[in-house]
């Protein structure tokens, strides 16, 4: 009999390192959570799906988030340049998740759009996809019980 596994969401680690590679990779501000004082353009992570994808012996999931540009500039080149910038660090380098014990597997760009806000400005969304495995908890042997 094949022990079971223990299925850890990957979305704190992945956020996380998400955020350290956009950071990192590029020069518009990145949060998490926007304070008051932050200035446009900027950048957020937003909405986080995560599905179970292995089977009885690895946990992998398949992993999309949303990144958003934010600018107060009318048109729409200042928005599209933040865009091909986050575009080109996740299309350049996997998030690393090691320090949590999980793997990317795949990484990619799901889909980008943009379009202008009510009031002024442009707005757009990264949607990235991966598939992340746990590597602290697959199984590789027999459990003997």
């Amino acid at each position: 009999m094949i022990a079971k596994i223990q299925k850890r969401i990957p979305m704190v680690a992945m956020q996380t390192a998400l955020y350290a590679l956009l950071t990192q990779g590029q020069t518009t501000p990145v949060y998490d959570d926007v304070p008051d004082e932050a200035k446009l353009p900027y950048i957020t992570l937003g909405a986080f799906t995560c599905k179970q994808n292995g089977d009885k012996t690895a946990s992998i999931w398949d992993v999309s988030i949303q990144i958003h540009g934010w600018s107060e500039y009318s048109g729409k080149a200042e928005i599209n340049e933040i865009l091909d910038d986050v575009s080109t660090v996740i299309s350049s380098v996997n998030v690393d998740l090691s320090a949590a014990n999980f793997c990317v597997i795949d990484q990619d760009i799901d889909f980008v759009e943009a379009f202008p806000e009510e009031i002024a400005g442009y707005h757009g969304v990264i949607t990235v996809i991966a598939k992340i495995q746990d590597v602290k908890n697959n199984v590789s042997k027999l459990d003997t019980k």
